[in-house]
């Protein structure tokens, strides 16, 4: 769905990640789980940040973690699983109003704030792989996850959740946030100097 050109993100979310040099002494996955730390508070989150950061129609060039945005997509994550709905309303709104209320300084249009530039959502597997592969074959999401339009190019921090309740509906939700912060003041005025 289009609005002022932008494609706004329907109930479907998708992950990436970055290459990682491994250390001395450290197996592959332990060095994995370090630079993605910040990218998803457990294993199955980073493991679906370092896919689609990763992944070879990736089209930004930088995408880095960031744990406000992880904090944020594991709460949703779990509130979704606790709920077994997998949705990106609830009671905080939109996602572009949640991510501003819980205090991250998204960088959107004014008038987008009761929409979704920046979340995608799934429920009901388990594997990271076929999670991302899923996102893939949704247009809306993989337009968001890999940059293919020059708006969520721009947009270059990651943060995933990823929740199981076995007695829910789903059983696996997953949430996925790639956004951009505004520039702060400082930043602004370095900027037009």
């Amino acid at each position: 769905m289009l609005k002022n050109g932008l494609i706004l993100l329907s109930s479907f979310s998708l992950v990436l990640s970055a290459p990682v040099v491994q250390a001395a002494g450290n197996s592959e996955n332990e060095t994995t789980e370090q630079y993605y730390e910040g990218c998803g508070l457990n294993k199955k989150s980073r493991a679906l940040a370092k896919l689609i950061r990763e992944d070879q129609d990736q089209l930004r060039k930088s995408l880095s973690c960031s744990s406000l945005l992880s904090k944020i997509a594991q709460k949703k994550a779990e509130e979704m699983a606790e709920a077994g709905k997998v949705t990106h309303y609830g009671v905080w709104g939109s996602p572009n109003e949640r991510l501003i209320k819980e205090g991250y300084r998204l960088d959107i249009p004014e008038d987008a704030v009761g929409s979704n530039y920046v979340e995608a959502v799934q429920g009901g597997e388990g594997i990271p792989e076929t999670v991302l592969d899923r996102f893939k074959n949704s247009y809306q999401h993989r337009v968001h996850l890999f940059g293919e339009h020059d708006f969520f190019l721009a947009q270059d921090q990651m943060g995933v959740g990823y929740a199981y309740n076995w007695e829910s509906p789903h059983v696996d939700y997953w949430v996925v946030y790639i956004a951009r912060e505004k520039a702060s003041a400082e930043n602004t005025k370095a900027d037009e100097k």
